[in-house]
C-alpha cells in the first residue's frame, strides 16, 4: 500500500478552493477568510480558513484541521477515503495531475450511505426516540417551544441521555468504528448528541441524518450534526406539494410541521449543493427565514434565484424566527395572517394577462 504524504495532498488542494467547492462562501478578512460554519447552525461568521497554514478553525463548534480533516468531516469519510476523494496524495505519485478546480456546486457527490450506515442511524434514532418518550422533562421543554407531543412523535424526535448508545449498538452488532466516522460517537466513545434533543432526517423507513440541540442555551455549540453533508431537512415531507415553506433552523421547521404545513429547513442560511434543484420542483416557495441580517440576505438570495415562485414572509418587528413567533400567544394566527398578506402582495405584483 502506498504511503500517503499529507503535505503533498495539501499542496495540490488549497483548502480555500476545496471549502468553496463544498458550497461555503468565504469572505476575505486580513490574512484569513471567514464564513458561516458548515458544521453547525451559525448565525455569525465563526468559521475561519487560513490559506497561509492551509488550515481551518470554527470558533463556534471547535471544528478544526486541514483540508483532509475538512473532507472527512463534511463527507463522513475515513482518512484514506478523504485523500482518495481529493485525488492522488501518495508518495511517488508525481505523475498524477491535480484535479481541475470545479465551480461551486459541481464537485463530485459524496458517497451514498450504505445499508449498514442507514441501519445504524435508524437504530440510534429509535433509541433516542424511545428515550425522549420516557423523559417527561424534555417533552415539557418541547411544549414550551411550541412543539406539541404529537409532532414530536410524528417526526420521531429523540433525546440522548449519553449513556445508552454504545451498548445498544453492540447488542445489534453494529460497528462502533463506523459510528465514530458518522459522528454519532467521539473518539472516546462518548455520545456526540448527549444532553440534546435529536431531530432526525427521515427518508422512508430509515434515518439518513440527525442534528442535536442543547436544552441549555448557554452550552456551545447550540446545534451539532453528524459528520455528513447537511440535507434539506424535511424535504421528504414536501414531496407532491405545490407550495413549500423554507425555514432556517430545525425548531422553525418543527413549528411549521406542527401547523400542518409542508416545510423544510436549510439548517443555516447557506444553501446545500442540491437545495435549489430540490426547491425547483415546487410551484411556490414561501421563505420564512430569520429576521436578522443573515436571514435577510438569504431571503434576497433565494428570491433572486427562485424568481416569481418566491414569496417572502416578513416576521413581526422584534421576532427573530418562526419558532419564537409560534411560542407566543396568538403566534399561529399571526403567522397565517402574515402569510395571507404575503400571498396577496404577490398577486398584486403579478402583471396583468
Amino acid at each position: 500500500m502506498s504511503r500517503i504524504d499529507p503535505e503533498q495532498v495539501k499542496r495540490r488542494h488549497p483548502i480555500a478552493a476545496v471549502v468553496e467547492q463544498h458550497g461555503v462562501s468565504l469572505r476575505g478578512t486580513g490574512r484569513r477568510l471567514v464564513a458561516r460554519c458548515p458544521f453547525h447552525e451559525d448565525h455569525a461568521p465563526s468559521f475561519s480558513v487560513y490559506p497561509d497554514t492551509q488550515s481551518f478553525h470554527c470558533f463556534g463548534c471547535g471544528a478544526s484541521g486541514d483540508v483532509i480533516d475538512f473532507i472527512r468531516r463534511t463527507e463522513g469519510l475515513g482518512f484514506r477515503e478523504a485523500v482518495a476523494r481529493l485525488g492522488d496524495g501518495t508518495a511517488g505519485g508525481a505523475n498524477a495531475s491535480p484535479r481541475r478546480a470545479e465551480a461551486p456546486g459541481q464537485t463530485e457527490k459524496p458517497r451514498r450511505l450504505s445499508l449498514d450506515d442507514r441501519l445504524m442511524l435508524t437504530a440510534a434514532c429509535e433509541l433516542y426516540h424511545d428515550t425522549l418518550l420516557r423523559t417527561p422533562g424534555v417533552l415539557q421543554y418541547l411544549e414550551t417551544r411550541g412543539i406539541p407531543a404529537w409532532a414530536a412523535r410524528q417526526c420521531q424526535l429523540g433525546y440522548s441521555d449519553g449513556r445508552l448508545l454504545v451498548s445498544y449498538l453492540r447488542r445489534r452488532r453494529l460497528s462502533l468504528k463506523r459510528a465514530r466516522e458518522l459522528g454519532l460517537l467521539f473518539r472516546s466513545d462518548d455520545e456526540t448528541m448527549a444532553g440534546r434533543v435529536v431531530i432526525p432526517e427521515l427518508r422512508g423507513a430509515h434515518c439518513g441524518w440527525m442534528v442535536g440541540r442543547v436544552l441549555d442555551g448557554r452550552r456551545q455549540p447550540k446545534y451539532r450534526g453528524l459528520s455528513l453533508p447537511r440535507p434539506l431537512l424535511g424535504y421528504e415531507r414536501t414531496r407532491g406539494h405545490s407550495r413549500v415553506f423554507l425555514t432556517e433552523g430545525p425548531f422553525d421547521w418543527l413549528t411549521l410541521v406542527g401547523w400542518g404545513l409542508p416545510a423544510c429547513a436549510l439548517l443555516g442560511t447557506q444553501p446545500g449543493r442540491d437545495t435549489l434543484r430540490l426547491l425547483g420542483r415546487a410551484r411556490a416557495v414561501v421563505l420564512v427565514l430569520d429576521s436578522d441580517q443573515a436571514g435577510r440576505e438569504a431571503n434576497a438570495h433565494f428570491a433572486t434565484a427562485l424568481g416569481e415562485r418566491a414569496r417572502v414572509l416578513d416576521l413581526p418587528e422584534g421576532v427573530k424566527d418562526v419558532n419564537e413567533l409560534g411560542a407566543q400567544p396568538g403566534g399561529r394566527d399571526t403567522f397565517f395572517r402574515l402569510l395571507a398578506e404575503a400571498m396577496g402582495r404577490q398577486r398584486d405584483a403579478a402583471p396583468a394577462s
